[in-house]
């Protein structure tokens, strides 16, 4: 059995009472009648990604994969070293969990959250090296480094991440073997019947 340890839980006392941070990402999302990309990661970067979470379980109609499925935590190892390289503040980055689950209801009287792009979240800080961390058992939706160099989003409603970033920083996540991942564009709509193919 893999051993887990090298992911923690955050805990209540990393919650940030000064959530202002999310405005960035609030400011430069597209507000547009469909789901895009850009509509779950600011607008601001050069390129885009879409990173398949790995499948689970057997999936009426689904493709078989050519080659074993990674874990997606040790996924996020492989694409948390890229995004270390290719930011200058891989020690201070913010990570946003949805408020909306039940199994935070016991610390939502311990901090405020952001509003971003209609949801509320709860943010933390720490190194990007913390991105596959817990709170309450669950990841965080959106995560970004202090510089801006790039974001991920995490979202519930769809089956892979996005990431915009630098061309070089997508380049260095689309080269990873261990991950499925394609480029995409930041109007591209990823609703259902759209498909993320670019």
């Amino acid at each position: 059995m893999e051993s887990n340890t090298d992911w923690a839980e955050w805990s209540g006392d990393d919650l940030q009472q000064d959530v202002s941070e999310a405005q960035w990402v609030n400011n430069n999302l597209a507000i547009v009648a469909t789901t895009t990309v850009g509509s779950l990661v600011p607008t601001v970067f050069d390129a885009y990604a879409s990173i398949q979470y790995p499948a689970r379980g057997s999936t009426r109609g689904a493709t078989v994969p050519a080659k074993p499925v990674v874990a997606w935590q040790d996924q996020q190892a492989s694409i948390i070293e890229v995004l270390a390289r290719s930011t200058n503040t891989p020690d201070t980055c913010w990570f946003a969990v949805w408020e909306g689950n039940t199994a935070l209801d016991d610390i939502r009287d311990e901090a405020p959250t952001a509003a971003i792009a209609g949801y509320n979240y709860f943010l933390l800080r720490g190194p990007v090296s913390r991105a596959a961390d817990t709170l309450e058992g669950l990841s965080p939706h959106l995560w970004w480094p202090a510089d801006h160099a790039w974001c991920v989003a995490q979202h519930f409603d769809f089956p892979c991440a996005f990431l915009g970033g630098s061309a070089e920083t997508v380049a260095g996540i689309l080269a990873l073997t261990d991950i499925e991942s394609r480029p995409t564009r930041a109007d591209q709509i990823i609703t259902a019947g759209h498909g993320d193919d670019g």
